[in-house]
């Protein structure tokens, strides 16, 4: 179970877009990839078609690895781990700081 969800801020951490950080747009933990919006922007081009009228090249955010993006507790990049409390659902809790997330 991947500790990165959907509309969590994320830091890049390694790759090509390191450094930059965004809102992750969506989360596939099968394959263990997240797309964040503004990292990984590419090229496109599409047809036109009933959504893309006018078709053309577009710019796409594509996924990256799980592994290369970190959670973010007000702008300083944390580990996290999961906690159970007594009768209720594990919460994702920060290593450094120890508030839940």
């Amino acid at each position: 179970m991947s500790n990165i969800k959907k509309n969590d801020n994320v830091k890049v951490i390694a790759g090509t877009s390191k450094g930059k950080s965004g809102t992750v747009i969506s989360v596939d933990p099968k394959a263990g990839r997240v797309v964040v919006s503004g990292v990984n922007v590419r090229k496109r081009h599409e047809k036109p078609s009933q959504t893309n009228q006018t078709g053309g090249i577009i710019d796409k955010e594509m996924p990256i690895d799980i592994s290369n993006v970190m959670l973010l507790e007000g702008n300083v990049p944390v580990r996290t781990r999961r906690v159970r409390e007594k009768g209720k659902q594990s919460v994702r809790v920060s290593v450094k700081t120890g508030k839940a997330l």
